[in-house]
Formats: structure tokens, C-alpha cells, sequence
């Protein structure tokens, strides 16, 4: 069956920017966590950053970030609710390992039927 390397080399490459993608949207997540934890360190009476110090990235990130209940925004400022931050770091880890788990398996799922024939 001709073209056969090239449907394997692609289902590797989708793998590979599909865990790119997962990466990125978790390490984004990770650094604006930080700024706002870092931000309510030097000033604990100014609730959170206000979105106009965001850029366009970390405002999208801020978005997603208050649909999952993590982020509150209150009069164009965003701040952590410190309540719900426990439980999103449980549940994101629990993505990245089974994630990451299921695309190893994947990757090898494709690996071995490429050296099968």
C-alpha cells in the first residue's frame, strides 16, 4: 500500500503538535498564575492586575481561566480565587499525565504498525 510512511509520519506529527499545543496553553496558564500571585504579594489591598497591564495572550488566558472558575474578574481587574486553585492544580495535573500517557501510547500504537510492515 503506497503512501503508507507518509499517513505514519503524519499521525506522528499530529501527536507531536497536538502535545505542543496542550503544552502551551498549560504553560501560559502557569505564568499569568504566577504574575497574579506575585502581584497580590506586593500589593495584598489591590485586589488582582488590571486587564489593561495584560497582554493579548494573557488576556485570553484570563478568559479561559475564569470560565473554569479559577480567575475572578470584577471591574476590569482579574484576581485568583484562592478557593478553587487547589482543586484546577489536581485536575490539571491529572490532565498532563493522562495526556501525556495517552499520547506515548499512541505514538507507540503508530511506531508499531509502522515496523509491522
Amino acid at each position: 500500500m503506497p503512501g503508507r510512511g507518509i499517513v505514519s509520519a503524519a499521525a506522528l506529527i499530529a501527536i507531536a503538535l497536538a502535545c505542543l499545543t496542550v503544552t502551551r496553553k498549560l504553560e501560559r496558564e502557569r505564568r499569568l498564575l504566577a504574575k497574579l500571585r506575585k502581584h497580590a504579594g506586593r500589593s495584598p489591598d489591590a485586589p488582582g492586575i488590571a486587564l489593561d497591564e495584560l497582554r493579548e495572550d494573557e488576556r485570553d488566558t484570563a478568559d479561559s481561566l475564569t470560565m473554569s472558575g479559577v480567575l475572578e474578574i470584577q471591574r476590569d481587574r482579574v484576581s485568583i480565587k484562592a478557593v478553587e486553585l487547589g482543586a484546577f492544580r489536581k485536575k490539571r495535573l491529572r490532565l498532563m499525565v493522562t495526556g501525556g500517557f495517552g499520547a506515548f501510547l499512541l505514538a507507540c500504537l503508530v511506531a508499531l504498525l509502522i515496523l509491522h510492515h
